[in-house]
């Protein structure tokens, strides 16, 4: 038995499922492949929110 009152295997146990679950690398892939994916496309994403913008003011919402 632990401090806890828990025994020592299922702490160990527990602390094995939970490592993956908050691991940061999973996120932090995500993120560098969106990064990628947006850099790549550049130029028409610009040309997007350029449009989006100009719409937005074009249209009286300002």
């Amino acid at each position: 038995m632990s401090e806890s009152g828990r025994p020592a295997a299922r702490r160990s146990r527990i602390r094995s499922v939970r490592a993956p679950l908050t691991d940061p690398a999973l996120p932090v892939a995500a993120l560098g492949a969106a990064a990628i994916a947006a850099a790549l496309h550049a130029p028409v994403l610009a040309w997007a929110i350029t449009g989006g913008l100009a719409g937005y003011s074009l249209s009286g919402s300002v």
